[in-house]
């Protein structure tokens, strides 16, 4: 195992296998898989054209902070042996991919970006981690995040800052923000990441490519974070980041079910969607929202693409949204996002936000006390809230009575700039010439993040500053394939992945 930013080791390239070719920076799992079965090249080869990748790359982007290429190569080779001996694992199998450093892999650190962590060398991978490598897949490094994951950044003091690919002064999102770099500029060919606040759906709508948060519990988090973590934590998934909404199909696959121990008695089997056409689907379009204003660039792509569905014969409902109180539904968010990560806090932390909580007005609804009064919230409180959360839960599921999905923004803005001064509850936003505050981006999470509803993220479109913008694609509980089936749908309309020129 090395540190990406030092290890030397140069990239070869196998004879007659154009692994170094660009086409394998921005080509999809399935494009690699069709190369692999003509022959085109090998598992060595696409373990190679990411290794070139990342020597072009990660120097001035930094987001693969552990690698190992010794032991990918390893592996590569025995890949392309067992596909010689017509021993094809699955669509991953010889597929190079990265983790985010919070999943455990076996002899690696796991930080989750705090200095004080960088002895928690794992003893055995996640699960995700071991799903992925029994499907065949490679496993390359792991990619960097924000500290304790609490961030629309990721940069900490161990591992230092991530870039955007597309512009080098902006933020590649968080926490999954190294995810989403190095898929984007061909290091991997994906990355799981886990979402909480928008972890995994932020970072591809900053670097324009596709992800997807799964439903609540459908894939299990053991071995992710810090220890002692639990396997289904409260409002925390994990989900793939990929160049083409068809490869997150493929990971999920590979990465969701029951935990071991429930495999006996448990099967998952998603609904699938059939629609063959844009047309034959009913789309709910959210623009913006009082509680979370967007910009003007964000809101025309999602407004142009609901157009566009319109021209294409879709049903669309416009600023269709669940009947509950917004801001109410942010706020039990807020209490209980940071009731769910309170683990992190250290004592001097954690007795810090205890003195806060005690003097915070029970009408005080900003971050910046809700924070506190989460962290240290007793269960009796927690409890109180989950009647609550059903109530939002039931909007949710009326809404989906009248629309199959929900279209709606990821973020306010398209990626901004750097900014690593203060805590992220301290800094704020431009939104259409006003500052708003930076967690205001909570709302966008939380909306259908509390009530454990998958998520997709697509490409929608351009700022006029030429920058990425994503499109939120939410389904009901459990129909996780077809909020990806659209965005394959929109895929095959030109909503693609275009590279970082």
């Amino acid at each position: 195992m090395t540190d990406s930013t030092v290890d030397a080791r140069s990239a070869g390239t196998s004879s007659g296998s154009g692994a170094t070719d660009t086409q394998w920076h921005h080509a999809s799992i399935s494009a690699a898989q069709a190369a692999l079965a003509r022959q085109d090249i090998t598992s060595t080869g696409l373990v190679e054209a990411c290794e070139a990748a990342w020597h072009r790359d990660n120097p001035r982007l930094n987001a693969v902070v552990v690698s190992d290429f010794d032991r990918a190569h390893a592996v590569a080779r025995e890949r392309d042996a067992e596909r010689r001996a017509g021993n094809v694992r699955g669509p991953l199998h010889g597929v190079p991919f990265t983790i985010k450093e919070s999943f455990d892999v076996a002899g690696w650190p796991t930080t989750v970006g705090d200095p004080a962590f960088t002895g928690n060398v794992a003893s055995r991978h996640a699960t995700v981690v071991q799903r992925l490598e029994d499907a065949g897949a490679i496993l390359l490094g792991k990619t960097n995040v924000p500290i304790w994951l609490r961030d629309w950044q990721s940069y900490n003091d161990v591992y230092g800052t991530t870039r955007n690919p597309h512009d080098l002064t902006r933020t590649p999102g968080g926490s999954s923000g190294g995810s989403a770099a190095a898929v984007c500029s061909g290091m991997s060919f994906f990355d799981v990441g886990s979402d909480i606040g928008s972890s995994i759906r932020n970072p591809a709508h900053y670097c324009g490519i596709f992800s997807h948060k799964s439903t609540h519990g459908l894939v299990p988090l053991d071995g992710h974070g810090l220890p002692g973590g639990a396997t289904f934590p409260d409002i925390n998934v994990a989900g793939p980041l990929a160049r083409s909404a068809h490869d997150l199909q493929s990971v999920l696959s590979a990465i969701a079910g029951p935990t071991a121990d429930a495999a006996c008695a448990v099967r998952f089997e998603l609904p699938r969607s059939h629609a063959k056409d844009l047309s034959e689907i009913r789309f709910g379009i959210l623009p913006s929202h009082p509680v979370a204003e967007v910009d003007t660039d964000v809101e025309q792509c999602i407004v142009a693409l609901g157009k566009d569905l319109e021209r294409r014969g879709a049903r669309v409902q416009w600023n269709a949204k669940p009947s509950l109180d917004a801001a109410e539904l942010l706020r039990v968010y807020m209490l209980l996002l940071r009731a769910a990560t309170s683990g992190y806090l250290g004592e001097d932390a954690f007795a810090a936000s205890v003195s806060s909580a005690a003097e915070a007005s029970a009408d005080d609804r900003s971050y910046a006390s809700l924070q506190h009064v989460g962290a240290v919230m007793r269960h009796r409180d927690w409890l109180k809230l989950q009647p609550q959360r059903e109530r939002f839960a039931a909007a949710w599921r009326a809404l989906f009575e009248q629309v199959d999905v929900l279209l709606c923004p990821v973020a306010a803005t398209a990626a901004f700039p750097l900014n690593e001064q203060g805590a992220p509850w301290q800094r704020t936003l431009d939104v259409n010439g006003r500052a708003q505050p930076l967690t205001t981006q909570l709302f966008w999470a939380g909306h259908s993040g509390l009530c454990g509803l998958p998520s997709t993220v697509a490409p929608a479109g351009r700022t006029a500053q030429g920058l990425p913008v994503g499109v939120q694609i939410v389904a009901p509980l459990y129909h996780d394939l077809r909020s990806i089936h659209v965005a394959r749908l929109l895929e095959a309309a030109g909503y693609t992945f275009q590279p970082p020129t």
